[in-house]
């Protein structure tokens, strides 16, 4: 097997080592949360010491969460809409179209910088309805070939919180202006999780000061995107997978989940309509 190095890739992008390794470091335990066997073999091919991506206590499960959780989301909208596109922005080494399998009459497109997209051709499998799209989300032009007049669902899990506010206060509306209809969903990050995130983010090499954006209230991005709708909230204390975690783990999840502000500081979905 030929193994594929990621060296060229910045910080920022190697960060999605975590997400991947999380899912993968699940789906090697013995009673996977979200089971993606994909992601374990992805890591596997990778020329990188994948044992220096150290995850926290806690971080594969609320990863596994997390992704079930946006998993649920998409799969929810492309039964509604057979002819929906998905745009996942930040895509990363992201699995989720393999673990959805939507029907060939749904179009996916995977945004993400130019060096990651070339990464997942070379990693993943090929799919005729999936597309890859290499362009910077601060390119206005990442939406150039996406179509703009079926119902589109824009799932986005970390990307949205790796921006600063000014850039999600342009990114929001420029896919609520191309996009005749559909939802957005992505992970949400309080603002105390957003100020320690750089103790998550060292291990791939970010700053151990990196701040990410954080929310205090899911109204917090309608105010970025007036023509967002706020439509539901999901955390991950609440998922139907936290009954799958250990006894103490359980214990805690549905103590929390009666608690808004701490479960926010877990696995947070947020849901909107455009």
């Amino acid at each position: 097997m030929t193994l594929v190095s990621i060296d060229h890739l910045t910080p920022m992008q190697k960060t999605l080592l975590i997400t991947l390794k999380g899912r993968a470091v699940d789906s090697q335990g013995a009673n996977p949360l979200l089971g993606d066997a994909l992601a374990t073999d992805v890591l596997g091919r990778l020329d990188y010491d994948t044992g220096s991506v150290k995850l926290m206590a806690g971080v594969p499960e609320a990863v596994a969460i997390r992704s079930a959780m946006l998993d649920r989301a998409v799969a929810g909208f492309v039964r509604t809409h057979p002819d929906a596109v998905v745009v996942e922005l930040g895509s990363g080494l992201e699995t989720r179209r393999f673990r959805v399998d939507p029907p060939q009459t749904v179009d996916w497109y995977d945004v993400d910088f130019p060096e990651v997209i070339e990464l997942r051709e070379r990693l993943l499998p090929d799919r005729d309805d999936a597309h890859g799209v290499g362009v910077s989300l601060l390119d206005t032009r990442w939406t150039d070939g996406i179509p703009r007049d079926r119902p589109t669902i824009v799932v986005a899990d970390g990307v949205v919180g790796f921006l600063t506010e000014e850039q999600n206060r342009r990114l929001l509306p420029h896919i609520t202006d191309h996009f005749a209809s559909g939802e957005l969903i992505f992970n949400a990050y309080s603002t105390l999780a957003a100020r320690m995130a750089g103790r998550y983010l060292r291990t791939v090499g970010m700053p151990p000061d990196y701040r990410t954006f954080g929310i205090g209230d899911p109204q917090d991005v309608v105010a970025l995107a007036p023509e967002l709708t706020f439509v539901e909230e999901q955390w991950g204390d609440a998922a139907p997978e936290r009954e799958r975690l250990p006894l103490a783990y359980r214990l805690m999840a549905r103590t929390f989940a009666r608690w808004p502000a701490q479960a926010r500081r877990g696995a947070w979905i947020v849901r909107y309509r455009f």
